[in-house]
C-alpha cells in the first residue's frame, strides 16, 4: 500500500490530468501528483525522455530495465518489460538485464557498452574513461547525454518508488506518448 495517497485525476490541475491520462493514468503518477508543484514539468521531462528521436527506444528501454533491475524497483520492471518487448528484445535478453549476465544475451557492441555504463554507473556512481569514451564513440555527445539523463531519470524515478511503495497497477501498462516530431 503506497506511502501517500493516489491524487484523483479530478483533483489535478488540466494539464497534469491530460498528462496522467496521457501516460496511462498509473499509480506512479497518482502518487508524484502530491507534488504538484513540480509535477507537470516532470511528466513534460518525461515525454520528452519516452520520445526523443536521438536514443532508439530498444536502446531507451534497455537502460530502463537495466536501471530498474540495478535499482530494485519491480514497479519500473513490470511496466517496461513488454514495452521492451515491442522494442525487439527477446526473452532472454530480458533474463540478462535481471541477471547481469549481458554477455550472453546477443546484444550487440553498441548495447553492451550502453549496458555496461549504466551498471557501473550506478554500481559505482562512476563510470571509467575509457568505458565512457567508448560510448561517446558509437553514440555521438548528444545520445551519450540522453542516455546519462535516462539512467539519472529512472534511478531517480526507483528511489521514489521505493520510497513510496507504489501498488503495481494490476491491469494498466504505461503508454509511451507519440513524438512530437
Amino acid at each position: 500500500m503506497t506511502r501517500l495517497p493516489y491524487r484523483s485525476t479530478e483533483s489535478m490541475t488540466e494539464e497534469a490530468r491530460e498528462l496522467t491520462v496521457e501516460r496511462g493514468n498509473l499509480n506512479v503518477y497518482r502518487a508524484l501528483a502530491n507534488a504538484e508543484n513540480v509535477f507537470t514539468g516532470w511528466m513534460v521531462a518525461g515525454r520528452a525522455a519516452l520520445t526523443s528521436p536521438v536514443v532508439s527506444a530498444r536502446l531507451r528501454e534497455l537502460v530502463i530495465l537495466r536501471t530498474g533491475h540495478l535499482m530494485g524497483s519491480p514497479y519500473e520492471v513490470a511496466q517496461h518489460s513488454g514495452i521492451a518487448e515491442k522494442a525487439g528484445l527477446t526473452a532472454t535478453q530480458l533474463v540478462a538485464l535481471a541477471s547481469g549476465h549481458l554477455d550472453c544475451a546477443s546484444f550487440d557492441e553498441t548495447e553492451l557498452a550502453v549496458l555496461r555504463l549504466t551498471t557501473e554507473l550506478i554500481n559505482t556512481k562512476q563510470v571509467s574513461a575509457a568505458l565512457f569514451e567508448r560510448v561517446r564513440s558509437v553514440l555521438g555527445d548528444e545520445a551519450t547525454m540522453e542516455v546519462l539523463m535516462l539512467i539519472h531519470r529512472w534511478s531517480g524515478l526507483a528511489l521514489m518508488l521505493n520510497a513510496l511503495d507504489v501498488d503495481l497497477d494490476t491491469d494498466a501498462r504505461i503508454s509511451i506518448p507519440q513524438s512530437a516530431g
